[in-house]
């Protein structure tokens, strides 16, 4: 045979080969891409029925979330929550420091960021961790919310986490946030029984060292549950009523700061800041367990608890002054 028709031959080849090539691309293997993307999360996670059960029970009455808080002191142990998803390498090793010092933590999740980093997800999965819901974005201030919006945030969080985990969450929390009977019911009514309120908050490039993290957990009492961000909060806009920041939700990078903030090392890294941490706690003697181990409360806000008592105050007084006029009307 010549060399003319091998060529011939396998030119037809090629040409066939190739062909088949970008059908199977076009046809067949984009079935398996066909994973949301952060442009396509509205339509895929509207979390519609969710949303209008959760409305029902609204109007059924349902009782407000109970909320999480501290233990008395006595127990020698704490609890930690990461706020927000970290990215997937932050998280790996933000897991390698829990599992070295045998703690645990819960990792409340925003939906957004849960729809987009579905490795992530299965990763904190995978090494036994907690997933909690935290909003869709992030969004501080949730209790400012309306109803309405509260139900759609937390049902679509819902929705996604169990959707990218196999694990539906039963715990909550939102930055900068008032546990009102209002928001607990809407929390409640979209399937979660717990809030989770914190009483430290560690501010982040603060551990920067073994000497800072032992003086920072110096003040650390006994029972408390320990709140570490690992993303910034969404704002809601100050000056127009409704609406909100929609930025997505993002792990802090070192060349990201607010305005008057100092930039952090690029060396500084939120995992070596958890092992510091991880490592002043064991020196004092305290054990990092699960936060659903401590107390569940019917929660009542600062503000609202003082505006209760001096409501009561004052029907008191109210009282004792018609009293006292009654005497000295009959004396």
């Amino acid at each position: 045979m010549s060399y003319k028709k091998i060529a011939a031959i396998a030119g037809v080849v090629l040409l066939v080969v190739c062909g088949c090539l970008i059908y199977l691309r076009d046809n067949v293997l984009v079935e398996k891409r066909d994973i949301p993307e952060l442009t396509d999360i509205s339509a895929a996670y509207q979390a519609d029925e969710e949303i209008a059960a959760a409305k029902s029970k609204l109007e059924e009455g349902i009782a407000p979330a109970e909320v999480i808080t501290t233990l008395p002191a006595g127990g020698n142990c704490v609890a930690i929550v990461i706020d927000g998803l970290p990215d997937r390498s932050l998280a790996a090793r933000m897991a390698d420091v829990l599992q070295k010092h045998h703690a645990t933590a819960t990792f409340f999740v925003e939906g957004q960021n849960a729809a987009d980093e579905t490795e992530t997800i299965r990763l904190l999965r995978d090494a036994g961790f907690e997933l909690g819901n935290y909003t869709f974005v992030g969004l501080a201030g949730f209790d400012k919310v309306s109803q309405d919006e509260q139900l759609e945030e937390i049902c679509r969080t819902q929705k996604i986490i169990s959707v990218r985990s196999a694990f539906t969450p039963t715990l909550f929390r939102a930055p900068r946030t008032v546990f009102t009977d209002a928001l607990l019911q809407a929390v409640h009514a979209a399937g979660i029984p717990y809030a989770v309120k914190e009483n430290v908050r560690v501010p982040r490039h603060v551990l920067v060292d073994e000497v800072a993290a032992d003086a920072y957990v110096a003040g650390i009492a006994d029972g408390s549950i320990i709140a570490i961000p690992a993303n910034r909060p969404v704002e809601r806009k100050a000056d127009t009523e409704g609406k909100i920041d929609e930025r997505p939700a993002i792990d802090m990078k070192p060349t990201i700061q607010d305005a008057g903030e100092q930039a952090p090392a690029a060396t500084e890294d939120l995992a070596s800041e958890l092992d510091r941490l991880l490592t002043a706690l064991e020196k004092r003697g305290f054990k990092v367990m699960n936060v659903n181990g401590f107390r569940k409360i019917h929660y009542i806000p600062a503000n609202a608890a003082v505006a209760g008592e001096q409501a009561a105050n004052a029907v008191s007084k109210n009282v004792t002054d018609k009293m006292q006029g009654g005497e000295a009307g009959g004396q």
